[in-house]
């Protein structure tokens, strides 16, 4: 049993090397909680397999300080494809930050991103390394416990660099990846990532709008049969309604330039969308003549034209 546990296991050492050559310590709330962001990214892919990995850490080597973690799997008919799997997998929470794998066709991108389909494909041993390459790149558990890995490391102002070394049976020579302290930012998500779209010219019609000067309420409307709340952020409308220069009746739309903005929060995936009018071009009721919004920067650039236009004028006679 030993001689086939060590057959079917790969071996990953991780370094953390610090400033000072003489430091051996760090901070044990860090260390741990490093460990076990990364024992559960490498957890992470028992859901592609039928069994579960055993990870055993050994004695720590001398040299700043060196975790030793030792992955088996218990079934021997899919040790090729555990070991492809384990590799690449801690390649990517060391090597690749956030890029995303990129695939051949996107018929097989598909594919691959079922994982009772990747499970099948396992079995039967027709999934290729490419795949696992994609796997593991658009695999979202492996991003939370990279991004939580360095969130944790970054702490630990002794650290300068990591240093990983992986080991296989199947490889002749060891992956080794080296991370500086300068580089752990981009293996970080942002809490957030927004995603902006903007349309131009769109009607929306005005069924409660902010009068008074000074709040910050959002207005309401109707924008392609969908009620939707927005804010206006044309100075110059703004004012025009604030004077009374824009009356709003049964009916009234505005056409304008609207940003939609899409706020993902990384963790919980939860999507918050948010309106914004850039820019009103003009408004109108469906029975009344339509009306346009001036700008005063548009002004005062045509203007500035007639004035340069003026003094070349002047200059050439």
């Amino acid at each position: 049993m030993k001689t086939e546990k060590a057959n079917n296991s790969i071996t990953i050492q991780l370094r953390y090397c610090f400033r000072d050559e003489n430091l051996h310590s760090m901070n044990a709330e860090i260390f741990n909680e490093c460990e076990r962001q990364f024992i559960k990214a490498l957890k992470s892919i028992e859901k592609y397999l039928e069994d579960t990995l055993s990870i055993d850490i050994k004695p720590r080597e001398e040299g700043s300080l060196i975790d030793i973690f030792t992955i088996a799997i218990n079934n021997p008919a899919i040790t090729t494809t555990f070991t492809a799997l384990v590799s690449i997998t801690a390649t990517k929470f060391f090597d690749s930050k956030f890029s995303v794998a990129k695939h051949k066709t996107e018929e097989t991108s598909k594919r691959l991103e079922n994982v009772l389909k990747i499970k099948e494909e396992i079995k039967n041993g027709t999934i290729t390394e490419d795949d696992f390459d994609y796997v593991a790149g658009k695999d979202k558990s492996l991003q939370k416990c990279k991004s939580n890995f360095f969130k944790s490391i970054k702490k630990e102002q002794k650290i300068e660099q990591l240093e990983t070394k992986t080991t296989t049976n199947y490889a002749s020579q060891p992956v080794i990846i080296v991370v500086s302290r300068e580089d752990f930012d981009n293996f970080i998500l942002p809490d957030t990532i927004e995603k902006n779209e903007e349309i131009r010219q769109a009607k929306i019609y005005i069924v409660a709008p902010i009068l008074i000067k000074g709040r910050r309420d959002s207005w309401k409307g109707i924008y392609e049969k969908n009620s939707i709340d927005f804010k206006i952020t044309d100075n110059d409308f703004l004012e025009q309604v604030w004077n009374q220069l824009v009356k709003f009746g049964n009916g009234t739309f505005i056409n304008c330039d609207l940003k939609i903005i899409k706020t993902i929060n990384v963790e919980t995936e939860e999507i918050k969308i948010s309106r914004e009018v850039i820019n009103v071009i003009n408004y109108g009721d469906d029975d009344k003549q339509i009306r346009k919004i001036t700008h005063k920067r548009k002004m005062k650039n045509n203007d500035n034209v007639q004035q340069l236009t003026l003094f070349d004028d002047l200059q050439n006679k």
